[in-house]
């Protein structure tokens, strides 16, 4: 074990392809299900004030309304499509960004290593002063804990708002071996 007590502590990249099947994987268990139904409800209004105007066409307010719901659920299914095009335009910048995960007893800590971006602007001499990183996010074992394993990576959940993709490719078996087991340390 390493000086924070960790059984796994390993540096890695998140290659954009794996971090777009995780990211589209997240969307599809906790973003697409709770859209797609609010889609659904704006539409079900729609029709409501469809056959409300269908009865009475005088009832010119209903018109709006359906205008207004029509353009709800066309922007909750839009919406998150957008998100996701935008996060990878994002992380395609910071693909080299390179991550740790420390596994321990009751808790995973994972912090980002470095931005991965070589560059730096220093002109004559002057001292460089990098941005600090984030500090690590220590995610226990409790009841929002979950991970969810695919074929080319895992899913670490803390909720349903905070989300880790950890590639396989960059563990060996015996790492891969400790990451499966956190399935049954909850």
């Amino acid at each position: 074990m390493t000086e924070n007590n960790y059984r796994l502590e390993k540096e890695y990249k998140i290659p954009f392809e794996i971090f777009r099947e995780g990211y589209t994987e997240f969307q599809k268990k906790f973003i697409f299900p709770q859209a797609n139904v609010t889609a659904l409800a704006f539409i079900l209004l729609a029709i409501i004030f469809v056959v409300a105007v269908i009865q009475d066409a005088s009832q010119y307010f209903a018109y709006l309304l359906i205008m207004v719901c029509l353009a709800m659920a066309v922007r909750q299914w839009y919406n998150p499509r957008k998100l996701r095009r935008n996060l990878f335009d994002v992380f395609r910048t910071m693909e080299e960004t390179v991550y740790r995960i420390g596994i321990g007893e009751g808790f995973i800590d994972i912090s980002t290593v470095s931005d991965g971006n070589v560059e730096k602007s220093v002109e004559d001499d002057e001292e460089y002063e990098e941005e600090p990183l984030l500090e690590k996010s220590r995610i226990p074992f409790d009841e929002n804990f979950s991970l969810l394993e695919y074929d080319r990576f895992f899913l670490i959940f803390s909720g349903k708002t905070i989300f880790y993709i950890v590639p396989k490719e960059c563990f060996s078996e015996n790492e891969l071996e400790i990451i499966m087991g956190l399935k049954s340390n909850k």
